[in-house]
C-alpha cells in the first residue's frame, strides 16, 4: 500500500493556513524559546484582546491577569500559577488537559511538542460537554438523595439510616469514643390514623421530625425506619446525655394541627435508649434499644427506657 505523500505546494499551503485562522479551535504555535510565533483569530481572541507584543507564553499569561481574560487563575496569583505551570510545559512530548477560563468556557488543551523544539497547542471548547456533565452529575446526586430520603419526613430512610449506623460504629470503635442510640415510636399512632385520617398521622410524624430538629444537634441523625417508629444516633455521648437529649425533646411538646380548620391532635412518644458496646454489631444494639423501647411500652408509653445489656431488663429513666 502506497504510504499518503501530501502535496504542499503553495495553494495547498495557503488553504492549510487560512483554514487553521478561520478553524474554531485555538491553535497557537510557540517556538523553542516559548515566544508565540503563530495564533488563529480564536486563540487571539481568547488570549491577546488589546495585547500589542511581542509574546511570551509568560506574557500572555500575565497580559491576561491584568486585563480579565484567558485562563481562570486561582485567587488572582498569576505569578503563582507561572510558577507552578512552566516547570511542566516541556516535561511531556504530549499532554492534554481541561482547563476553565474567565468567560466561563472550558477548553480541552493538546500541547504537542516538536522536533525542532517548538510547542503546538490546539484547545477545543468543551463548555457544552461540562454543562451536560454537570447536569447528569446534579441529577445522579439527586437521583441519590432521593434513594436515600424519606418522602414523607424528608429525614434519612431505612436503608440510609442503617448506612449512618453502620458508620458510626465503625468510627467510635476507631476513635473509642461513645455512641448511643434510640429507638422512637410515636405512641397509639393507629388510633391517630383511624380517628383524625391519615392526613392528620402524617402531620404528626412531620411536625416530630421539625421538633426533632430544633434540638439535636449537627451531628447527629434521625431517621424514619417505617410507618411511626424512628432511630436517633447520638455520637459522642453516655447514656446520661442521650437520655437527657430524648427527654429534652418530650418536655413540653405541642399538640399539632394537621389542618388549620381542623382540631388539634396531641400525641406521645416512648423511647428506648441504649449505647455501643465493645465488639458490638449493629444487630446487638438494635436489639438493646428495642427492648428498652418495649419496656416503654410497657411501662405506658410517653417514657423512655435504658437498655444495657442482653442479660439485664432495660432500666427505667428516673424523672
Amino acid at each position: 500500500m502506497t504510504a499518503f505523500c501530501p502535496d504542499l505546494d503553495d495553494e495547498t499551503l495557503r488553504c492549510l493556513v487560512e483554514a487553521l485562522t478561520k478553524s474554531g479551535q485555538a491553535i497557537s504555535f510557540y517556538d523553542a524559546e516559548d515566544r508565540l510565533r503563530y495564533a488563529n483569530e480564536t486563540y487571539q481572541g481568547i488570549f491577546l484582546q488589546g495585547g500589542e507584543g511581542p509574546f511570551t507564553f509568560i506574557e500572555i499569561l500575565r497580559h491576561g491577569a491584568r486585563n480579565g481574560i484567558g485562563v481562570r487563575i486561582d485567587e488572582g496569583d498569576v505569578e503563582a500559577l507561572i510558577a507552578r505551570t512552566l516547570p511542566r510545559c516541556r516535561s511531556q512530548p504530549r499532554k492534554s488537559f481541561e482547563t476553565d477560563f474567565r468567560d466561563s468556557r472550558w477548553f480541552w488543551m493538546d500541547h504537542t511538542i516538536l522536533p525542532n523544539g517548538w510547542v503546538l497547542t490546539v484547545a477545543a471548547d468543551i463548555t457544552g460537554l461540562k454543562h451536560n456533565e454537570k447536569t447528569l452529575r446534579q441529577a445522579h446526586e439527586e437521583a441519590l438523595a432521593a434513594a436515600r430520603t424519606d418522602q414523607l419526613t424528608g429525614l434519612p430512610n431505612r436503608r440510609h439510616i442503617l448506612d449512618l449506623l453502620n458508620a458510626a460504629l465503625a468510627a467510635g470503635t476507631a476513635t473509642s469514643s461513645n455512641l448511643c442510640v434510640a429507638v422512637i415510636d410515636i405512641d397509639k399512632f393507629k388510633g391517630i390514623n383511624d380517628t383524625h385520617g391519615h392526613e392528620a398521622g402524617d402531620a404528626v410524624l412531620q411536625h416530630f421530625t421539625r421538633v426533632c430538629r430544633e434540638w439535636l444537634r449537627v451531628r447527629d441523625h434521625l431517621g424514619r425506619m417505617g410507618g411511626e417508629e424512628l432511630l436517633l444516633l447520638l455520637p459522642e455521648v453516655r447514656f446520661n446525655e442521650a437520655v437527657r437529649i430524648v427527654e429534652r425533646i418530650r418536655d413540653g411538646f405541642p399538640a399539632v394541627r394537621p389542618r388549620s380548620d381542623s382540631v388539634a391532635v396531641s400525641y406521645t412518644f416512648s423511647a428506648g435508649v441504649t449505647e455501643a458496646l465493645p465488639h458490638g454489631n449493629r444487630s446487638s444494639i438494635l436489639y438493646r434499644a428495642d427492648r428498652a423501647l418495649y419496656a416503654a411500652k410497657a411501662a405506658g408509653r410517653n417514657c423512655t427506657r435504658i437498655g444495657f445489656d442482653h442479660d439485664m431488663p432495660p432500666t427505667p429513666v428516673s424523672s
